[in-house]
């Protein structure tokens, strides 16, 4: 069996780690998707407590997704 180079290592090492960031973040924009497309239907069918609604939306998204705090 042939030794592997240290540089084949670090890069799949750092694949790895770029697949995990991608598929965190992949999941990230799904879930704000889903938000935003259920405060689209809120607002154009201006369902019962549509304005509670969207703010209960945003509180729960409030925070996370600020560039600096996101993982990457």
């Amino acid at each position: 069996m042939s030794e592997v180079e240290p540089e084949c290592l670090e890069c799949a090492r750092q694949y790895e780690e770029l697949l995990s960031d991608y598929r965190h973040l992949k999941k990230k924009i799904r879930k704000m998707r889903k938000s935003f497309a259920a405060i689209e239907c809120a607002l154009t069918h201006k369902c019962d407590r549509y304005a509670e609604f969207i703010i209960g939306e945003c509180e729960a998204h409030r925070g996370k997704y600020i560039p600096d705090k996101c993982k990457v």
